[in-house]
């Protein structure tokens, strides 16, 4: 039993002074996408553990085939094929110790690549991110609004339902009460404009993050520019844009 416990000892203690080959979870995932088949990935592998391990940034095709159970036909193959997808390529440098030139395989057309990958899942992601926000934008908007029509809509005697209904949703979004003056401009924006552009007006300053009137009034003028009356006109002038 203490031979074995030593041996697993000794063995854990040449593993880590033989080091480790790291290799990217980056291109783990997504080699496939990138062109490269499961061979051409093994290939990579060894390359990387030859210049990290062996120092060896050219190793011969023998150097290959002695650590993989694969002919040196098929290597050289892999290897023509990974110039051709301009994942590897071979450079020239020179000797620090002989001053004469050697051949090195160059990397970084993979990480070129990889790279590419990474922003484009990286700009994914952030489009994820504002789409859900302003979906959460918009179900916060209707939950307020739905509110305003439930709960205050009978507090305002002195006008219409709906302008009342337009009123409580500027003031539950505001988060606080109207000045006469608002109510006012307000008043006169449901008498000039159809009452849910008024209300999509505030949906997008709500969404921009610009609860104002006089920026609601410039969306409002927009389109009343544009000849816009309906908010399928809004919505096709939207699609237009992007």
């Amino acid at each position: 039993m203490a031979n074995r416990i030593n041996l697993i000892a000794q063995f854990g203690r040449d593993s880590f002074t033989q080091g480790y080959t790291s290799i990217p979870n980056l291109l783990l995932r997504t080699y496939k996408s990138i062109g490269l088949t499961d061979i051409e990935l093994v290939v990579l592998f060894h390359l990387v553990y030859f210049r990290l391990a062996e120092k060896n940034s050219f190793p011969t095709l023998e150097k290959f085939a002695h650590l993989m159970s694969t002919p040196v036909e098929e290597i050289e193959s892999c290897l023509n094929q990974l110039m051709e997808k301009k994942i590897i390529s071979i450079d020239k440098r020179i000797d620090l110790d002989t001053l004469e030139f050697i051949e090195i395989y160059n990397l970084e057309g993979l990480f070129d690549k990889l790279s590419e990958v990474w922003a484009i899942e990286r700009n994914n992601d952030f489009e994820e991110q504002q789409r859900a926000l302003k979906r959460k934008q918009e179900k916060s908007f209707t939950a307020n609004l739905d509110h305003s029509r439930t709960v205050k809509g009978a507090n305002i005697n002195t006008i219409s339902e709906t302008t009342a209904m337009v009123y409580n949703a500027f003031e539950s979004e505001f988060g606080r009460p109207l000045s006469p003056m608002e109510g006012e401009l307000i008043f006169s924006w449901c008498d000039q404009f159809p009452v849910e552009l008024v209300i999509e007006a505030l949906r997008i300053s709500v969404i921009q993050g610009t609860c104002n009137l006089r920026y609601i009034e410039r969306i409002l003028q927009d389109w009343e520019r544009k000849n816009i009356h309906s908010i399928r006109q809004v919505r096709e002038l939207e699609e237009a844009y992007t």
